[in-house]
């Protein structure tokens, strides 16, 4: 018997560093993370209540994966009349509780909205239009010049990507200021359990949640957060399989291939090692590790990889079990995480690591 959703939503906000909000100080030009808050509804479920939902209780398989992948909670929609809908009757909705969240998170950073430059915006699908970043930049009556991007399709892998691509919008000009959202309803893919299913959609049901993500970027050097040092993608040869979106008129789901992780894992040391060498640094000398918590298997690969203790992925295994898997905006929630409890030092620097289609790596350094 379970104890029926938990009212566990809300908006969190990036800590900012004690003292002034701008530092009077000499400081290293760049792009920097000035602000971060993310945004979930505010019903959560156990895993017993999603197997309930989803009408899986019982099934031998099915609560074995739910039982060992590291969630315990997700923020989903499970509505029996949200759930009876297909994947294109559920889209107006979906579209709504993007736009909704995404400007739950954008209020909490307290932006100025005439000083953006760009708003970038991803899901990892979308079947509504106009764009998620057309719909903002309407809502907060930016100049109606402001560049603006949706893309679509990275999922997981996102973060390094979308702040790769964020800060190289900034430009030149001192104090230009970039608005990147990320928004995922991983809801959206998800159906009742149906005969034959493959164990793949069993798989995907187990671990994937909603969530959205909201940060700024400055190159301004007083701007608070930490300044993007370098990034770079990697997209694994013959992994085109091993993430896919799977629709027909009656179901769909994301399909994760059983080899996801290890086709993750098995040349991230080198890919890392030469991507630090850049810099001419080593994997001890990084702090703070922000590592993609797209499940069990993929959180252990890279740990493996990386050859990383356990304190240094905990922030990782902490939001799996309280969110989820939840795609585009799940690196975000690790990184907010990590200031929150580790409150990194001057000097100190992170490596951010994301896993998704394609199968694509992100890397991005990060300085405080």
């Amino acid at each position: 018997m379970t104890n029926g959703p938990r009212n566990s939503g809300g908006v969190a906000v990036l800590p900012r560093p004690a003292g002034a909000k701008r530092r009077r100080v000499a400081r290293r030009a760049g792009a920097r993370i000035a602000a971060l808050a993310v945004s979930n509804s505010d019903v959560s479920f156990d895993q017993a209540e999603v197997l309930e939902r989803l009408g899986l209780t019982g099934d031998e398989f099915a609560e074995g994966i739910f039982e060992r992948c590291g969630v315990k909670r997700r923020h989903l929609n499970l509505e029996d009349d949200f759930l009876a809908l297909t994947l294109q009757g559920r889209t107006p909705q979906i579209e709504q509780e993007l736009t909704l969240h995404s400007m739950r998170a954008v209020d909490a950073l307290e932006i100025d909205p005439s000083a953006i430059d760009t708003v970038l915006s991803s899901s990892l699908y979308s079947l509504g239009g106009p764009t998620l970043a057309h719909r903002l930049l309407e809502r907060y009556g930016m100049d109606p010049a402001t560049d603006k991007y949706h893309v679509t399709g990275v999922g997981c892998a996102s973060g390094v990507p979308l702040l790769r691509l964020a800060s190289q919008t900034l430009g030149a000009r001192q104090g230009a200021q970039a608005l990147v959202v990320a928004a995922e309803s991983m809801s959206g893919l998800l159906t009742k359990a149906m005969p034959e299913d493959p164990r793949a959609k069993v798989v995907g049901a187990a671990i994937f949640g909603d969530g959205c993500a909201a940060a700024l970027l400055s190159n301004d050097p007083q701007a608070d957060g930490p300044l993007i040092l370098d990034s770079q993608v990697h997209q694994i040869a013959d992994s085109l399989h091993a993430v896919s979106v799977q629709a027909t008129e009656h179901d769909s789901y994301l399909h994760l291939a059983r080899e996801l992780p290890e086709l993750a894992g098995a040349g991230l040391g080198a890919l890392t090692d030469s991507f630090l060498a850049r810099h001419n640094l080593r994997r001890k000398q990084i702090q703070h590790w922000v590592v993609h918590p797209g499940g069990r298997r993929i959180i252990e690969n890279v740990q493996s990889a990386l050859e990383l203790s356990d304190e240094d992925v905990a922030v990782s295994w902490a939001a799996l079990a309280e969110h989820g898997n939840i795609g585009t905006p799940s690196i975000f929630y690790v990184l907010g995480d990590t200031i929150a409890s580790r409150a990194p030092e001057a000097g100190e620097l992170g490596l951010m690591v994301t896993v998704g289609p394609g199968v694509t790596v992100g890397l991005m350094l990060l300085g405080w």
